[in-house]
């Protein structure tokens, strides 16, 4: 097996005093494309923002090609509910370092700014990729990618449908040259028509080797997309199946919520 990529071991977190995920152990090796399935409110947001470096892990390991991204040993509770720990507690992981190591994360919600243009945010976005080559051969690969953001060019983002900014904010995450990008439910309230074709782009970019990990509510999507989906309930991984032994989607529906489904 290749080297690992990303590598999650015993990784647990939360909002203090509350935990939302525990003993995550998670791998993504060469150009993978992993999968996470699971109900709403389980904690798969919280833990892709613990891996981007937004809060902090409690307990367990992030390893990024081989270096650690969070400090060890756990993070202390909070030792007084009147005075924000936060300010003064040394963050054991940070966004930024996260970022210069090429974990890219497009959060869910298409959270951009409204009033630039769909170019001006652009040219921003290829700032986080650090001096890195390729940022030309990328901006082309997001115009080939994303045709409708060409048409939409000088429009505010203010101004642009929810599938479209969803592409806008993929094609950001795209233009920071990511060693691996983390796509956060992109197609979530989508229309089916804005959904078959965000759902066509991403994986293109899976045809481009670029390494994935992908939450998504829509299985079919992801079964089709992916090597492994790792099954994600109640705070933890209670399965991982890959390409080969896939699951049909009531196969899945029944793992994760009973075969009453």
């Amino acid at each position: 097996m290749s080297a690992a990529l990303l590598q999650l071991s015993g990784l647990s977190g939360g909002y203090p005093p509350v935990s939302v995920f525990r003993n995550v152990n998670l791998t993504i090796t060469g150009t993978e494309a992993i999968g996470l399935f699971g109900p709403n409110g389980h904690g798969k947001t919280t833990l892709l923002k613990t891996v981007a470096g937004l809060l902090d892990p409690w307990q367990g390991e992030i390893l990024f090609a081989g270096q650690r991204l969070n400090s060890e040993g756990s993070m202390r509770a909070r030792i007084s509910r009147h005075l924000n720990y936060d300010l003064f507690r040394r963050r054991k992981i940070r966004a930024r370092d996260v970022v210069r190591a090429g974990l890219i994360y497009v959060m869910q919600g298409n959270l951009l700014f409204p009033e630039m243009t769909v170019g001006e945010v652009l040219d921003i976005a290829q700032r986080a990729a650090s001096g890195r080559q390729g940022v030309g051969e990328m901006r082309d690969t997001v115009h080939d990618l994303f045709p409708r953001l060409r048409e939409r060019w000088q429009s505010k983002i203010r101004f642009l449908s929810g599938g479209e900014r969803q592409m806008v904010s993929i094609a950001v995450g795209l233009l920071a040259l990511p060693r691996l990008l983390i796509l956060d439910e992109p197609t979530l309230g989508l229309s089916p028509k804005l959904r078959l074709e965000l759902a066509e782009s991403i994986a293109r970019i899976r045809d481009t080797k670029v390494p994935l990990l992908v939450v998504d509510q829509n299985v079919e999507f992801l079964t089709d997309l992916v090597d492994r989906l790792y099954l994600f309930d109640h705070g933890t991984v209670t399965a991982e199946i890959d390409k080969a032994h896939m699951p049909s989607h009531d196969e899945i529906l029944a793992m994760m919520f009973g075969s009453g489904q």
